[in-house]
């Protein structure tokens, strides 16, 4: 997300646009999360909506059911992600946690949108930890030699891998 968006009123901050200069009109206009962007031109397609957007992690809690308020999902990949849904209003965390919006609805029956929160955890680098150990260092042949590898000794001896690494 960028920062320029208010969680609070749903809406692109006034203040902050205007003193890192950026022109409201360079910015498109928020819509919900459930709502119509547009339509296809597309020979075949043309006409049809196009509706639904969401970032990844957002789309999974809520793909995963996660609507109500202290609802939580987890997602492994490259990297790991936990996001909390806190219902109706933002929460501010005492562990260095995000809150952010989780989405939009648009109801047929008002005229505004509701908007859920969500308190993300993120973790950029966890599965391209073990693409680096396979094509950085050349360690292990397959991501799958990591676990058997891991399993081979008794612990880790105090040591510890942070992976903050640049390309």
């Amino acid at each position: 997300r960028t920062l320029l968006f208010d969680i609070h009123q749903g809406r692109w901050d006034d203040d902050l646009l205007r003193l890192l200069r950026v022109p409201g009109s360079m910015l498109p206009e928020v819509r919900p999360s459930s709502g119509v962007i547009g339509t296809a031109t597309v020979a075949g397609l043309a006409g049809i909506a196009i509706a639904g957007i969401a970032g990844d992690q957002q789309a999974a809690l809520y793909g995963q059911a996660c609507h109500g308020a202290g609802m939580a999902k987890n997602t492994y990949g490259t990297g790991c992600f936990l996001l909390m849904n806190t219902g109706s209003a933002p929460v501010a965390s005492r562990h260095r946690l995000l809150g952010t919006v989780g989405w939009g609805l648009q109801s047929a029956n008002t005229a505004g949108t509701a908007l859920t929160y969500t308190l993300e955890g993120s973790v950029f680098v966890g599965g391209a930890v073990v693409q680096w150990l396979r094509d950085g260092l050349g360690l292990i042949e397959r991501s799958a030699d990591v676990e058997p590898l891991a399993a081979s000794v008794p612990d880790t001896g105090g040591v510890m891998c942070v992976p903050a690494f640049r390309s």
